[in-house]
């Protein structure tokens, strides 16, 4: 049996840190950037401290808005989800939300003006759910009563 020992001196504590911060950065760097095209510059859960971050988030997805709130209040997400609801977090959660943790819980639900939708002639509206500054749902609309709503991604080409 061989054994060998060594005593840890300031010198080999800095040489191990060094090595591991560059194992740590080289990992970094070599993962893939799984951000697609189109997609925001901000991410699900994102923080958003004000109105101004809102818009730019909208205009980050690739959507025109002039950036002032067209209604702001509080809502309730629901405790128990009834199939509606189930269908629409199904809608948060292809978009990288879920609401499934905020149940029951108050959240701010902002809405904006859309401005320009492609190939679409009504009022285009989108509503953002903030909790405790942090993005946690919302989808773009029309207010035609046979309109469209999805979630919160970039418009498709074409």
């Amino acid at each position: 049996m061989i054994i060998y020992t060594t005593k840890l001196t300031k010198k080999k504590a800095v040489a191990i840190l060094v090595s591991l911060a560059l194992l740590i950065a080289a990992v970094i760097l070599i993962m893939p950037d799984k951000k697609a095209a189109g997609e925001p510059a901000f991410s699900a859960q994102q923080t958003v401290t004000s109105e101004a971050d809102m818009a730019a988030y909208i205009r980050d997805l690739g959507y025109e808005t002039d950036g002032e709130v067209l209604e702001s209040r509080e809502v309730t997400i629901p405790k128990e989800f009834d199939d509606v609801y189930e269908a629409y977090n199904d809608m948060q959660k292809e978009c990288g939300f879920d609401l499934e943790k905020y149940r029951g819980r108050r959240v701010m639900l902002y809405t904006y003006a859309i401005n320009g939708y492609p190939g679409c002639e009504d009022e285009v509206r989108c509503d953002m759910l903030v909790c405790r500054k942090k993005l946690i749902g919302g989808n773009i609309y029309t207010v035609a009563v046979d309109g469209f709503m999805h979630g919160l991604t970039a418009p498709q080409q074409g």
